[in-house]
């Protein structure tokens, strides 16, 4: 039995392929880094691709919340600590905190993995027996998620996005991550010029498999506040919320 980790630890670099026209990192990276230290992190204790099979299994994201109190840069190196709670009411917290090479913690991530059947393609309230008491018992900390109601007709169309190949994963969806990058091509550039990122929210209801397309739809609802909506088959695909602070 692979010996219990409550808490991951894993160092990242932010390539010069990770960053924007200012050298700042962006924002779909920074889930990138975080789903990776979360699958190394259930990798290291037997939650790996051969379970998953075995037990007909796989995680997925049901929504996110990340808090930016200072955006990395470039060539920055990140030390990414993750650590789990226990399912609850079916959902898995896992909180990732991430700190520069002085200490200080430059970001926070609080996402909520749900396990699913991928026969049945439901979501299991009582997980398998090898997936029990892997995590902590209680991870106090968590962040808003809270997403506002926006009406479709309060929203502009922004036309629509495909699952292509790049933006697709090992499961044959739209990778959680690429909906980020989705939505931060169509914040405008001078948005991009004048503030940095200070919170993300989104959630994801309905995956887009590989070669299906949603419709986009985007609100302003403040100066710094924006609203993202897509919507595939008469049905909301996922909402999310970007939140900019002025530089």
């Amino acid at each position: 039995m692979p010996e219990k980790l409550i808490t991951y630890t894993q160092k990242f670099t932010v390539y010069r392929t990770d960053g924007d026209h200012l050298g700042h990192v962006k924002l779909g990276a920074l889930l990138r880094y975080a789903q990776q230290v979360a699958t190394a992190h259930a990798e290291a204790v037997g939650l790996d691709d051969a379970l998953y099979r075995k037990t007909h299994t796989a995680y997925v994201l049901a929504k996110l919340a990340l808090h930016v109190t200072r955006l990395p840069r470039v060539d920055e190196e990140l030390t990414l600590v993750t650590q789990p709670e226990r399912c609850k009411r079916a959902v898995n917290k896992r909180i990732t905190h991430f700190y520069d090479a002085d200490g200080a913690e430059v970001a926070t991530m609080d996402s909520r993995w749900v396990l699913i059947d991928t026969e049945k393609r439901m979501i299991l309230r009582k997980h398998p027996e090898q997936f029990d008491d892997q995590w902590a018992e209680d991870v106090p900390l968590e962040l808003p998620m809270r997403l506002p109601r926006v009406a479709p007709e309060d929203c502009e169309t922004l036309g629509t996005q495909t699952a292509a190949y790049s933006r697709c994963d090992m499961n044959g969806h739209l990778n959680n991550t690429r909906y980020a990058d989705i939505v931060c091509d169509v914040v405008p550039w001078q948005v991009w010029d004048s503030a940095q990122i200070s919170d993300f929210i989104i959630s994801y209801h309905r995956e887009v498999p590989r070669g299906e397309s949603f419709t986009l739809r985007r609100a302003k609802l403040a100066e710094d506040t924006f609203y993202f909506e897509g919507e595939r088959e008469g049905k909301s695909a996922f909402e999310a919320q970007l939140i900019f602070k002025h530089l």
